[in-house]
């Protein structure tokens, strides 16, 4: 009985660990395009990234692994927006954690206040 008990306790402070999975894609368009792309499997030493690049009104996804050294020293500069061209590098270390793609937001919200204010306008004429 109380080896049972030992290794059951034992068998619950042993982590075990799957190999970290992320989405994974180049140059998509679209978070959605993206993410319908098979994940990939990491190495050890790597985490997974998502990084999204703008330039005039185009808009760019990248996700996948990479090696956690780089991630960091990549994200330490965060988010750079000069107007026309914009840049973000996010890392993550959680089963598929590189789901979200901060552009494909950004370009929604962009999207809402243009509709928003287009609503405003024709209110406004047809009073």
């Amino acid at each position: 009985m109380k080896t049972c008990l030992t290794l059951f306790l034992l068998a619950c402070f042993v982590a075990y660990s799957e190999p970290l999975s992320c989405f994974s894609c180049k140059d998509a368009e679209t978070n959605l395009n993206c993410n319908f792309n098979l994940p990939d499997t990491c190495a050890a030493n790597q985490v997974c990234v998502t990084a999204t690049y703008s330039l005039g009104g185009s808009h760019k996804i990248n996700k996948g692994c990479v090696n956690k050294n780089e991630c960091d020293a990549v994200s330490a500069f965060g988010n750079i927006n000069i107007g026309v061209a914009s840049t973000s590098v996010k890392c993550c270390d959680s089963f598929l954690c590189n789901i979200n793609g901060s552009t494909t937001a950004r370009l929604n919200l962009l999207l809402l206040g243009v509709s928003a204010l287009v609503l405003l306008i024709v209110g406004n004429i047809t009073k």
